[in-house]
């Protein structure tokens, strides 16, 4: 039974702005929910984004949600992670949030277990390589940053792209490092104008490109899926298997971009990491922007063996200046898979405390 569920907004300082088509983030509000069972006490992190330009979703609107409508309906009852979202189902969407307390659920169960994620996933490695995304900037700027990041032992990097910040930003890495796997990410910002340049810089040494049009630009997404040598992967547009299986059958990925948060949750994740493997349909792990806590999850989520393109999977430290929770370990461009019980280690609450910016508790 949820006996108690605490909420909390987290106002965490970046180390510098993240910069993408979608907008620019100067600071990672993000929610943490903290739930009490009879089998013990975990932790879950709503992905959601500060402002709803990504996704419909967005922090603060995320809070005011489980504060208000979410939470409230799972406080003194018999819900566990298998079951939350049938019981949550009559509220609409909102899958990130969602995600937060089914990963809170799960995390408890697999603690109460001895039990880690990437065994309850059905991991297939104890290692992922190590991906790492570098927001928009001016093309010698974010060439330095490509050299420094392959300095530190990464071998594949992601460049936000967009419109005017695309081709010249891709010759000037490619003048810089040329020992780097390359991806690209539009995250929707290009349009029909765009089709030969991004044809174009799909031939010239990158092994994927993501999201480049809009959600409901299918055909434009199909044939550069036809034009191009590169993975055409799908993020924001793979919202659901359902999504996915239609864009599969309109020509219109060669790859998709699984972020659990997006999806709904970790159970919902791994659904879809199945039905693409049976498609033959190439995965990549796609971050944002977490937490230590959401991190070890994506950790676990990249070590199924349905990921053959590399994945944003990263430390945190690399954009967060402060972090409550443990971050993953970087040994010569791979990521250890996390083994301990639950999905991550316990947080350190003083610095939970300290960039708290709203706190609310619901009991049964």
């Amino acid at each position: 039974m949820i006996e108690r569920v605490e909420l909390r907004l987290l106002a965490l300082p970046l180390i510098e702005p993240f910069v993408a088509a979608h907008g620019t983030t100067t600071t990672r509000e993000i929610v943490i929910v903290r739930i009490e069972t009879d089998l013990g006490i975990g932790w879950g992190e709503c992905s959601a984004l500060p402002e709803p330009t990504y996704s419909d979703e967005f922090s603060a609107g995320a809070y005011v949600l489980l504060d208000d409508e979410l939470a409230p309906r799972l406080v003194g009852h018999d819900i566990d992670a298998a079951t939350v979202h049938a019981r949550l189902s009559m509220i609409p969407e909102n899958r990130m949030a969602k995600a937060s307390l089914e990963m809170a659920l799960l995390d408890a169960e697999l603690r109460a277990q001895g039990l880690s994620l990437a065994h309850w996933l059905g991991a297939s490695s104890s290692r992922v390589e190590a991906g790492v995304a570098i927001g928009l900037g001016p093309p010698a700027e974010v060439a330095n940053r490509v050299e420094a990041l392959a300095a530190e032992g990464f071998r594949r990097v992601k460049l936000k792209i967009a419109p005017g910040h695309d081709q010249a930003v891709l010759d000037a890495v490619l003048s810089t490092v040329d020992h780097l796997e390359l991806q690209l990410d539009g995250n929707c910002s290009f349009r029909a104008e765009h089709l030969d340049l991004l044809a174009d810089m799909a031939a010239n040494g990158v092994t994927a490109i993501e999201q480049p049009f809009p959600v409901g630009q299918v055909t434009l997404a199909a044939e550069l899926v036809n034009r191009s040598p590169a993975a055409i992967v799908a993020d924001e547009a793979a919202g659901s298997r359902r999504a996915v299986d239609r864009l599969r059958h309109a020509g219109a990925l060669s790859g998709v971009s699984i972020k659990p948060a997006r999806l709904g949750g970790l159970r919902l994740a791994r659904q879809l990491h199945d039905a693409c493997v049976a498609w033959q349909i190439p995965l990549t792990a796609g971050g944002m922007m977490e937490t230590g806590l959401g991190r070890h999850a994506l950790a676990a989520i990249a070590a199924l063996p349905g990921f053959s393109l590399t994945g944003d999977v990263s430390p945190a430290r690399r954009w967060l200046a402060a972090d409550p929770w443990p971050d993953l370990e970087l040994i010569d461009g791979q990521i250890t898979v996390p083994t301990g019980p639950g999905v991550a280690p316990e947080p350190d609450l003083a610095i939970l405390d300290r960039y708290t910016a709203k706190l609310s508790e619901l009991q049964a």
